[in-house]
């Protein structure tokens, strides 16, 4: 069965119930329109019940697996190939013509609200 078709098979059976807790509970009102008692609501029955059935018994993709696969390393570059970068230490300085970091505030310095480049001062212009 297709994975699509697999994900829909709850959908299809939330949508399917929820029509006929519509039905019963129109039915309840209205006895005169016969939603429980027709062809149409013993086929939707039985609609849901097979897909309910079958989403019960196929098999699931488990997540456990998912997530193993998502934290296997990645295999090792082909010979000859660039190799990535390696991200510097923290501390390291930085590489030749990188812009350098600034640096933290002191513990306990006062610290200058962050004020926008298109944002004014009080009484000045905007650039």
């Amino acid at each position: 069965m297709p994975k699509k078709l697999r994900a829909m098979l709850p959908h299809a059976a939330i949508l399917i119930a929820n029509m006929y807790i519509v039905f019963f509970l129109i039915d309840r009102v209205n006895t005169a329109m016969n939603f429980i008692d027709n062809g149409l609501t013993k086929g939707l029955l039985l609609a849901m019940s097979l897909i309910v059935l079958a989403d019960v018994l196929l098999p699931r993709p488990r997540r456990r697996d998912r997530a193993k696969r998502a934290a296997t390393p990645e295999p090792p570059a082909a010979p000859g190939a660039p190799a990535a970068p390696e991200p510097p230490a923290p501390g390291a300085p930085a590489a030749p013509g990188a812009p350098a970091a600034p640096e933290p505030p002191a513990p306990g310095a006062p610290v200058a609200p962050h004020r926008p480049k298109h944002v004014a001062k009080d009484g000045e212009a905007a650039a």
